[in-house]
């Protein structure tokens, strides 16, 4: 079998998958296959293990990717194909339209904007500066007495230049943030939003709301959803901060966190085969700057074992 994906027993076995579900496997390519499954055990167990993904839903969404890269379509009846078709067809252009609003949203309202793997340092009027973060968007608003900058999306650092008359504020999802001159990370995520200072001090409050609003000082974060503003906490990891030096830094984490660190960083998707090693303690540095190649760095430092079926697609384990 002809395929682009590299030699090794894992891919095979998975280019192998891929091919079997197509609509166009011949007897040649069947034979083939079973030749090459009574060739050792470790195919044998290699196809197995591929199968018992196949009920994953982003494991099948990572071979849909593979199958288009080799020009092969899933198995399919003609009617069940035109029903199936029209229903995605559908399905796609809702969610589409639901990404893109807001993806129009952020680059409609956006001054600055950051791209999957890109760190970005912006110099403000005022002498401030803010970092955007992988794949982040902010819109600034620095006339009049008040400072504003809305965090439209991702992950930003601000270095703040004191200004007693003129506060500097930070609008998330979820909260708001004040300040007069100190350097402070704020993340919007997809569950909440999360401040975190390096030096100084903050007052975090819930979006509209300044009657008790949370102080933080340097080494404290706080985390603030749609129903509550948390406690402060303190900053036990560096792996949070880190990226504003260009690194990820890790000591005693676990290999799943350092992995959700690096998902933002690229495109595409990492599936854990092994569970039992997303609770490996790791200590380390990674370079933001080579983005594309933390995962390969992390293969080669720990020799765990990674498997890619596609640029998009990584499995470790």
């Amino acid at each position: 079998m002809e395929s682009d994906l590299d030699n090794t027993v894992d891919e095979q076995a998975a280019a192998w998958f891929i091919r079997l579900r197509a609509a166009n496997v011949s007897r040649q390519d069947e034979a083939s296959f079973v030749q090459w499954l009574e060739q050792s055990d470790a195919h044998r167990k290699a196809f197995d293990e591929i199968s018992a993904l196949w009920g994953d839903a982003d494991f099948l969404k990572g071979l849909t990717a593979s199958a288009q890269k080799h020009g092969i379509a899933p198995r399919s009846d003609k009617k069940r194909f035109i029903r199936s078709t029209m229903s995605l067809a559908l399905a796609a252009c809702l969610v589409l339209t639901l990404a893109f609003s807001g993806q129009f949203r952020v680059l409609i309202n956006a001054d600055y904007t950051s791209a999957v793997g890109e760190r970005k340092s912006v110099r403000l009027e005022d002498g401030s500066t803010v970092m955007l973060n992988t794949d982040s968007a902010v819109a600034l608003s620095l006339d009049g007495t008040q400072r504003w900058v809305e965090l439209l999306k991702g992950e930003a650092y601000f270095d703040v230049k004191p200004d007693p008359d003129r506060p500097f504020i930070v609008k998330a999802d979820h909260s708001t943030t004040r300040v007069l001159g100190t350097h402070f990370i704020v993340d919007r995520r997809s569950d909440g939003d999360e401040i975190k200072v390096l030096s100084g001090r903050v007052e975090v409050s819930e979006n509209g709301h300044w009657k008790e609003p949370v102080v933080l000082h340097a080494g404290q974060a706080v985390s603030v959803n749609s129903t509550a503003l948390g406690q402060p906490e303190k900053l036990d990891s560096a792996l949070s901060t880190s990226w504003v030096d260009g690194f990820l830094v890790f000591e005693n984490e676990t290999l799943e966190s350092v992995v959700n660190q690096i998902r933002r960083y690229r495109s595409g998707m990492i599936l854990f085969k092994d569970d039992s090693l997303r609770a490996m303690k790791i200590n380390g540095r990674l370079s933001i700057r080579e983005s594309g190649d933390m995962l390969k760095v992390l293969q080669k430092t720990l020799a765990v074992k990674m498997t890619y079926l596609t640029d998009w697609l990584v499995i470790v384990g």
